[in-house]
């Protein structure tokens, strides 16, 4: 735990590098998006932080399902402590010390080491494995207004598809399949045994180990597997409407619901494709590549501010308090 809090001034200051350059490129449309932005109503922001509450809750309730896999008694409200300490653990350590942050947490509930990286795992894999199904359904029902309407998309999706589909590929391998753990933990023996090599081989290791427990665990029960994807696709329902409602609160004529629903999807797909830091860049990029196309690009830009303050910023503060309650209330006794 010490060592995210250590980190927290670095990632802020990085974040706050990204906000200034973010502020610089919106510079010649600044007085258009605040115009934009003062025209909103405090019952539209008051919903897209509910859309945003409500996307963190349905995480939530993807952990409790997980963890209970191990602990039965483990509860929602534990689950929300782990959550938002990712969400903090994201932003204030580039998301480095989000797992382990999350890990020490559940090892207070009961929870081993091993096991909890290896169910927070299994948690990504469930996360990359949604927004792939949930992009792909969009583009079956409205791919041909798409193409229509962006043709030069194409490389941008050929990206997105390629680096989550080989990301998940990767992990459900070596989830399910013994003999690639087995050669994973071999070539993890031929590392070095000098210096900080032979703690990092046993950590990993056993991380592996724990890893293709866990998912055999879970992956043998179909309902379980059935509820985590159901959260997880009610989960991308309300980011994705937070787009949506973003646009809506501007007064933009276009898109309609479910075509920004499409678009938001292609957006999450697009931006876990690429580089970030501490969460920001890649969205912003991929919100006003693909939103800018259907109205002005200070109204887009506006759009974004208030979607990402709504679905980053709100959660980072509210992770804030979390972290500083969790910090008191059960590592107090940490030296």
């Amino acid at each position: 735990m010490k060592n995210g809090w250590k980190n927290t001034a670095g990632g802020l200051l990085a974040l706050a590098a990204v906000l200034t350059a973010a502020l610089l490129v919106f510079r010649g449309h600044w007085q258009e998006i605040r115009e934009s932005l003062e025209s909103v109503p405090l019952c539209g922001a008051l919903a897209l932080a509910a859309l945003a509450a409500g996307y963190q809750l349905l995480e939530s309730g993807v952990c409790a399902s997980l963890v209970r896999v191990r602990l039965p008694g483990f509860s929602f409200r534990q689950a929300v402590e782990v959550t938002f300490l990712g969400v903090f653990g994201n932003v204030a350590t580039f998301a480095v010390g989000s797992m382990p942050m999350q890990s020490l947490l559940l090892h207070k509930y009961g929870l081993s080491f091993g096991h909890g990286v290896g169910l927070l795992t299994v948690d990504y894999i469930f996360h990359k494995t949604s927004i792939l199904l949930y992009a792909t359904v969009m583009l079956l029902f409205q791919g041909t207004w798409l193409r229509e309407a962006c043709p030069d998309l194409s490389r941008y999706l050929l990206l997105g598809y390629g680096v989550c589909t080989a990301i998940v590929a990767a992990l459900v391998l070596l989830c399910t399949w013994g003999r690639l753990e087995h050669l994973a933990v071999k070539l993890i023996g031929l590392l070095p045994e000098t210096g900080k090599w032979p703690q990092r081989k046993e950590a990993w290791r056993t991380n592996l180990e724990a890893l293709y427990t866990q998912s055999q665990h879970v992956l043998k029960d179909r309902a379980r597997c059935g509820r985590i994807l159901a959260l997880n696709a009610m989960k991308l329902l309300s980011l994705y409407t937070a787009a949506w409602l973003s646009i809506w609160l501007l007064g933009a004529e276009t898109p309609d619901f479910w075509q920004a629903q499409l678009l938001a999807a292609l957006m999450l797909l697009i931006s876990s494709a690429l580089p970030n830091v501490a969460g920001v860049g890649p969205t912003e990029f991929a919100f006003l590549m693909l939103f800018a196309r259907f109205m002005p690009y200070a109204q887009a830009s506006a759009a974004m501010l208030l979607y990402r303050t709504a679905t980053y910023f709100f959660p980072f503060a509210v992770s804030i308090a979390a972290a500083l309650w969790v910090q008191r209330r059960q590592f107090s006794g940490f030296a």
